[in-house]
């Protein structure tokens, strides 16, 4: 069913390398959308535009490939006073060279390049004279294009205040044309594949660190910041990361202890679930209303819905510690009752249920979902929670895993995706 709540007025702010193109780009705006995922997947916007006049393809098209493919790459001493560089897309020897004021044969040579016309994104160079005793590199390569973008839900409720819904900052992914008619598709990213975080592997022996310590020192190395939002804090005196880049080790981690990784932003957030969980819900579903133009429900049994957990560790002394987790409706007699079994190291029967919680929550977490269309609306955002009434089984409370902010011809809508908060472990 259609709703009148879509229609009403609705402006996105959009600003390139932080100057405003809201005005030129107003005329032009097929559709934008921003999607905000809860943990793992990046967050990315999209923005298309008519380009019947070929106003952005000869304008503007090129020049933002050419930033894009110019996406800044960090660099690294090799303890020998050179820099080491990462090729990225769009890149030449030759280009490379003239950043560092040398030449491509001189890289050629000290790399054992056969062919100088022949190198690949994540190839690792070292550039020779480049560098200091200290080891610093003293050059900086040019940056992509930088998106941001603000939705402007203008006086919804008639009281003169706007809600605005800031996106964030993203960079430039991709650009693509096609037609008739004449269409410029722009997409930006959270993080993009060229970004060090995700492209360098490494290999690393971290020695007494605890988890934010890992996080803060990866956001710290590639030009990011850390939020750390768990009363958890796991202790490693020693763990390897072996040839895998930043955020693969780093999302490796936050899985075995229980906690949830986003990248927004330029922020590394690491989370608990069940804190966010928590929280009160910021808008109730009901069935028939008005606050919604189509919906989905799903339970999802493709996986092993688990009855509980028990984690369990031998310590040095042959001494077993274990901590049982259930399920809120947990029924001792039941015949299909099954327990996931976790071995990992904890210190104590707390912290061996506290895990344990974890984990089940983890498995058993998909069991409910939802997908709702609705008028636009900036409070419902990933990580927020909400209740649904009179859906029968769904009933409950939900926490948004996905939400998709669309701006168009036809208003302003989202689309957010729910999954049943498991309460009560």
């Amino acid at each position: 069913m259609s709703n009148k709540n879509n229609a009403r007025r609705t402006a996105v702010e959009v600003a390139f390398n932080k100057t405003d193109i809201s005005k030129s780009i107003g005329p032009y705006l097929k559709s934008f959308s921003y999607l905000d995922n809860e943990e793992d997947e990046t967050d990315e916007i999209q923005i298309q535009v008519h380009d019947r006049d070929s106003v952005w393809k000869e304008k503007w098209l090129n020049d933002a490939i050419d930033a894009a493919s110019s996406t800044s790459a960090s660099s690294e001493s090799s303890g020998g006073g050179e820099t080491v560089y990462t090729v990225v897309k769009g890149d030449t020897l030759s280009g490379i060279a003239a950043k560092y004021g040398t030449t491509y044969q001189e890289i050629a040579k000290a790399n054992g390049i056969k062919n100088p016309n022949l190198i690949y994104p994540g190839q690792q160079f070292k550039i020779p004279g480049t560098g200091g005793e200290d080891g610093g590199a003293s050059v900086s390569a040019s940056e992509g294009l930088k998106m941001d973008a603000v939705i402007v839900r203008e006086n919804w409720t008639g009281d003169g205040s706007d809600a605005i819904l800031p996106c964030g900052e993203f960079e430039l992914d991709s650009v693509a044309a096609s037609g008739p008619p004449d269409v410029i598709n722009i997409k930006g990213t959270s993080l993009p594949f060229t970004a060090q975080v995700r492209q360098t592997k490494k290999s690393k022996a971290w020695e007494n660190y605890t988890l934010s310590g890992i996080a803060n020192e990866i956001a710290g190395a590639n030009g990011m910041v850390c939020m750390y939002e768990s009363a958890s804090d796991p202790f490693y005196s020693r763990v390897e990361q072996l040839k895998t880049s930043d955020i693969q080790f780093l999302e490796t981690l936050c899985h075995n202890a229980g906690i949830s990784l986003k990248a927004t932003n330029r922020i590394l957030v690491l989370f608990d679930q069940a804190a966010y969980e928590s929280k009160s819900a910021v808008f109730t579903i009901k069935r028939g209303g008005s606050a919604y133009t189509k919906h989905k429900l799903n339970v999802g049994t493709a996986d092993t819905q688990y009855s509980s957990c028990r984690v369990s560790y031998v310590d040095s002394s042959g001494k077993c510690i274990e901590g049982v987790a259930k399920v809120e409706d947990y029924k001792a007699d039941a015949k299909n009752n099954q327990q996931l079994e976790i071995t990992a190291k904890v210190a104590d029967k707390a912290e061996a249920k506290a895990l344990a919680e974890k984990f089940l929550r983890k498995h058993n977490r998909y069991a409910k979902t939802a997908t709702f269309t609705m008028p636009g609306n900036p409070d419902l955002v990933a990580g927020v929670t909400v209740m649904l009434e009179g859906w029968g089984g769904w009933d409950g409370k939900y926490i948004i895993t996905q939400a998709k902010h669309t701006v168009d011809g036809s208003g302003y809508t989202v689309q957010i995706k729910l999954r049943r908060v498991l309460e009560g472990y």
